[in-house]
């Protein structure tokens, strides 16, 4: 009797396993539609990396999970081995399922009465990652119709990334490069074997086996992977051995969070590239001196270091602490744009002079004037008189730079930036010269790599593969003797404090309207430093200036950068032409030679008399911006020895000028 129960039960055991696994497989092939599986349902953690390729900055994932995305290549081929032992070893031979698998835990649950062994591949267990569901016969069987549709859709390396981005780890943890990096601070393809295994039994039970909580049954449970990978032959005995030697982490590492306004600036912009430019100790070291910085109440600040000739960026700090709410800490102040103040007065100089307009010691007026209506002023409510070009720059005076962009064009002057990417905002005209268009932090620091990059602008990028455009500015000698120029300031004769007095750096301040923006910028040749302190509303601050509140950081920044310095060159003498920017027009008049007139060279030189009207001896001629001849009388003559075109630029001893031009065949 008991022999024939025995025989009926194993008859129907087997009977339900053989209909099952033909309704099973009919089902599962006729219904298989990859459009039910939502593969794009979750998103990943985005995460930044540094220059060295080591982890700058993780976010969490929209619904404040750690979930790194976690390719086949980015984890060691000892895990792929353990996980394919434990949870798949006919991985790459099933094409969803694996049906003998599957028969086998269907018999032992048929003539057991409960579950034995599991019959799930890793492309259920995928399906079921991404579609969370209770374990039911139902949703089982939707499970292998759906492991099935994806195996025709995706390549098994896809299905396999799949799993290894969203396998659990316990608490908010998933994907096997969160895992690694949280439990052992590592990359998985850095795994020891037992770390490797220990990563395989989590997500069985990532609550119950976690290592933190529960260290022993963590142990035993990477215990069993092993055992199994040695009867698969996976991995020997030594291996084993090694591995049971090593203790299980006892708290999860804290991952890096060493640029926020960085990494959320990327997340909200789709950028998925992790890897910058970012070098880490100096992002460390710039974010605690902003941190550790004293500033007065309702001010932030930001700094950013960038390579001039690459445009790299270095160093990228968005505020004093991105985590100080009360003072709007999040807000990314690199990327805000804000009244430049004077820091434009050294390329309006330096556009004008390879204009022609001006030389470095070109002679200016600094006294109230009137163009238009506009009349601007001096921070200080004084004048100084004749200047010269370079004294006004390093003195930097607001009367001069307004006359000299008025003479190249204040709208040329804004396209020529522009067609290097450098767009002034929410302003235009002659207030321009003294921050009345806003620019950003990042759009300074680009526009001063110039002064290390020999006269060209370097588009700034914190990813090493993106494009940085190299715009040209102004001439090589012209960038060489502005950043001479603002390397020699009177004010501190040339040098910053402490380290940097063997150092030639090229810097300026500026200031925003009422003290609403504070700027140091500058460069030392191999760098350009960027500090910004301002009020985070735009609204005035007083006694907030460059040279107060900026210039400090900017010292400080430059202790952290390698030593280096900017090429410089002496300004040489102004020509005649431009010895004067407000030429004297006091009834100097040339009558001869009559402007545009021709002249015929019949020897092997022409002699010009020159008759000019109330003219004060000596006089200076400037031959074509170039050669300068003296005459001491006015009975003296002008030699011209070839032929062509000539532009004479008259100066006399009472600064009265003018100019005439001619032509001789």
């Amino acid at each position: 009797m008991i022999h024939q129960t025995a025989i009926r039960k194993s008859f129907l055991g087997n009977l339900f396993l053989g209909g099952f696994a033909l309704c099973v497989w009919l089902w599962g092939w006729l219904h298989a539609y990859v459009g039910d599986i939502d593969t794009q349902r979750l998103d990943y953690s985005p995460y930044l990396l540094d220059d060295q390729g080591d982890l700058l900055h993780v976010l969490l994932a929209t619904d404040e999970r750690l979930r790194m995305y976690t390719g086949l290549e980015d984890v060691d081929g000892h895990y792929l081995d353990l996980l394919m032992a434990y949870e798949d070893q006919r991985f790459w031979q099933h094409s969803g399922v694996d049906w003998l698998a599957m028969l086998r835990a269907v018999y032992q649950l048929a003539t057991n009465g409960y579950i034995v062994s599991g019959g799930s591949t890793l492309t259920m267990q995928a399906v079921r990652l991404l579609e969370p569901k209770s374990r039911t016969l139902a949703n089982k069987l939707d499970q292998i119709r759906k492991a099935i549709a994806l195996e025709r859709s995706h390549r098994k390396s896809e299905i396999l990334s799949i799993y290894l981005s969203l396998a659990p780890f316990g608490g908010n943890i998933e994907g096997v490069n969160s895992a690694s990096l949280v439990w052992f601070n590592k990359w998985p393809g850095e795994l020891t074997p037992a770390e490797a295994a220990l990563l395989v039994a989590l997500p069985q039970s990532p609550e119950m086996r976690r290592p933190d909580r529960y260290p022993e049954r963590a142990k035993q449970a990477r215990l069993r992977v092993l055992e199994r990978a040695i009867n698969k032959q996976v991995i020997n005995e030594e291996y084993l051995v090694m591995a049971e030697l090593s203790s299980v982490p006892h708290k999860p590492n804290k991952l890096s969070k060493n640029a926020p306004h960085l990494a959320w600036r990327n997340a909200l912009a789709g950028i998925t590239q992790p890897q910058t430019t970012i070098n880490t100790n100096l992002q460390l070291a710039l974010a605690e001196l902003a941190d550790n910085h004293i500033l007065a109440p309702n001010l932030n600040l930001a700094i950013v270091v960038a390579e001039s000739k690459t445009g790299l960026v270095k160093a990228y700090v968005g505020s004093q602490n991105y985590h100080d709410f009360s003072n709007h800490g999040a807000v990314d102040y690199a990327q805000a744009i804000r009244s430049p103040g004077s820091t434009l007065k050294p390329f309006i100089y330096g556009l004008a002079q390879a204009n022609g307009n001006i030389a470095m010691n070109t002679i200016i007026d600094d006294r109230a004037t009137n163009i238009n209506g506009y009349q601007p002023k001096n921070m200080t409510n004084q004048a100084y008189g004749q200047v010269s070009i370079a004294e006004a720059l390093q003195r930097s005076l607001n009367i001069p730079a307004v006359k000299v962009i008025n003479r190249y064009g204040a709208d040329k002057f804004a396209g020529k930036l522009a067609s290097a990417d450098i767009h002034l905002k929410n302003g235009e005209g002659l207030p321009i010269a003294l921050g009345g268009a806003g620019l950003s932090l990042i759009d300074l620091v680009a526009l001063y790599t110039s002064l290390g990059n020999q006269g060209s602008i370097r588009k700034l990028a914190t990813a090493p593969e993106a494009d940085t455009t190299n715009s040209p500015l102004m001439p090589v000698n012209t960038a060489k003797q502005i950043s001479w120029v603002l390397s020699n300031n009177a004010a501190v004769h040339g040098q910053l404090h402490g380290s940097h007095k063997t150092q030639a750096i090229a810097y300026k301040t500026g200031t925003g309207p009422g003290g609403s923006d504070a700027w140091a910028m500058g460069s030392n040749g191999e760098y350009t430093v960027g500090v910004w302190v301002g009020t985070p509303d735009g609204s005035p601050k007083a006694q907030n200036t460059g040279l107060r509140s900026a210039i400090p950081i900017f010292a400080k920044v430059l202790d952290y950068i390698p030593a280096s310095s900017v090429e410089v060159q002496k300004p040489q003498q102004a020509p005649v032409s431009l010895a004067y920017f407000d030429k004297r027009q006091t009834g100097l008049e040339v009558l001869y030679p009559v402007d545009r007139s021709v002249l015929s060279l019949s020897q092997q030189s022409l002699r010009i008399p020159l008759d000019i009207q109330k003219a004060k001896y000596p006089i200076w001629v400037s031959i074509n911006n170039n050669d300068l001849v003296q005459l001491s009388r006015p009975n003296e003559y002008l030699t011209i020895t070839k032929p062509g075109g000539y532009e004479l630029a008259i100066v006399d001893s009472q600064h009265q000028s003018t100019s005439v031009s001619l032509y001789v065949e």
